[in-house]
């Protein structure tokens, strides 16, 4: 009986270092959605929406793909406010046909979809957010960047200007890149 415990633990000890690596990489995509979660929250405090009709009802942030980021913006800042405005999160179908929101974060896992998003959003009182290589240039306002397995954002004031937002000093100041 005493030499089949240990035979067991040599069974089971690979058996627990799958399932040990499993719940760190789980745990690496949470941070994750944690981080952008917080800078969701903080660029919405740091924009202004020109818009009149934006200044009114709940304040809307809208995930297509990003489950882990709906999951964590639920979870953290459903409760709160942008200025006087009720946070809502909404967990929107995987269609380029978006409804009214304030921030739209569009997960790398949806990028076939932005070509038709990014038409759809011009010239509405609409943040994209993305988090995929050149996403500037294709039209998002705040794109997800990691530098040195740190997670940051790159930040474009003409394409923030196009959708009537007001982007503060520091919220320029904070970013990684600038393009103006």
């Amino acid at each position: 009986m005493a030499l089949r415990l240990p035979f067991r633990l040599l069974f089971l000890l690979p058996l627990l270092l799958c399932a040990a690596s499993t719940q760190q990489r789980d745990a690496e995509k949470d941070t994750t959605a944690m981080l952008q979660a917080n800078y969701l929250y903080n660029i919405a405090k740091l924009v202004e929406w020109k818009d009149a009709d934006m200044r009114n009802g709940n304040f809307i942030i809208g995930v297509i793909g990003g489950a882990n980021l709906y999951q964590e913006l639920i979870k953290q800042y459903s409760t709160r406010s942008i200025g006087k405005q009720p946070i809502e999160v909404r967990k929107l179908p995987r269609s380029p046909e978006v409804e009214r929101c304030h921030i739209l974060f569009v997960g790398r896992t949806e990028l076939p979809l932005l070509p038709e998003i990014y038409k759809r959003m011009q010239n509405r009182p609409t943040m994209v957010v993305t988090e995929y290589s050149g996403a500037l240039d294709d039209g998002s306002v705040v794109n997800f960047v990691k530098v040195e397995n740190l997670l940051k954002y790159e930040l474009s004031i003409v394409n923030a200007s196009k959708h009537g937002l007001v982007v503060g000093s520091t919220l320029k100041n904070l970013a990684h890149k600038v393009e103006e």
